[in-house]
């Protein structure tokens, strides 16, 4: 019981005034060469993969271009995390920020979803950012998935992702391998809705998903060290 409390009051969402500072790595800071150009990973949808492409669909060309989450995915994960995740297979990045414009194209009486993930280093070991609309235990958090169950890392949330009906919002991640930072903005760039710290992962790769909702994603931009 002692236990489940702790966790809970982890849990628990921060006020606003306690919205702590996400240090930016020195590779998207200011004017950095390595962060003048980001990289639009939409450019070549070859470099894209999909545990069951037939959960998944591009639409338009360029940078029109829409990656349509379309069904729920067959295939399991191994550990308990997210069951529709795409994954860029072109680069691996180690501090960075991202930007994405997302969007849910089916809402209930659940708790709606999307999920942003990073710092994969194996098929069951990576990060994700949880947008849950409701902030409990399992929604709305930043996990680690470490060859074992999804667990939280969050070290400060607000209540929900802000969630719209029909609505294109903004995400932008930012991580800090150094630190151990992990920053997630939700429309908003003043305040963060998601951090952690946690320097369990370094180097890896880019997926967009969700756990399991249905939604879109375009404008997926990304600049910082990668290899």
């Amino acid at each position: 019981m002692r236990a489940a409390a702790l966790l809970c009051l982890l849990a628990l969402p921060l006020s606003a005034g306690e919205t702590p500072e996400v240090v930016v790595p020195p590779c998207c800071a200011g004017n950095s060469r390595a962060a003048a150009i980001p990289s639009d990973l939409f450019t070549d949808p070859a470099k894209w993969t999909f545990a069951d492409p037939q959960a998944w669909k591009w639409r338009g060309e360029g940078t029109d271009r829409v990656l349509q989450l379309v069904a729920q995915s067959s295939v399991k994960p191994k550990y308990r995390s997210p069951l529709n995740l795409a994954w860029y297979e072109g680069r691996e990045w180690k501090d960075f920020t991202l930007t994405v414009e997302v969007r849910l194209t089916k809402f209930d009486e659940g708790n709606n979803d999307l999920c942003i993930a990073f710092g994969r280093a194996g098929e069951s070991r990576f990060y994700y950012a949880h947008l849950g609309e409701k902030a409990d235990e399992p929604h709305h958090q930043i996990h680690l998935v470490d060859d074992a169950d999804r667990k939280p890392v969050t070290s400060f949330r607000t209540a929900g992702t802000p969630w719209k009906e029909g609505a294109w919002h903004t995400v932008k991640i930012v991580r800090n391998t150094a630190t151990g930072d992990i920053g997630v903005w939700f429309d908003d760039m003043e305040k963060p809705v998601l951090t952690a710290r946690d320097k369990t992962l370094d180097w890896g790769k880019i997926g967009l998903g969700s756990f399991d909702d249905l939604g879109e994603f375009r404008n997926v931009k990304v600049k910082g060290t990668s290899r």
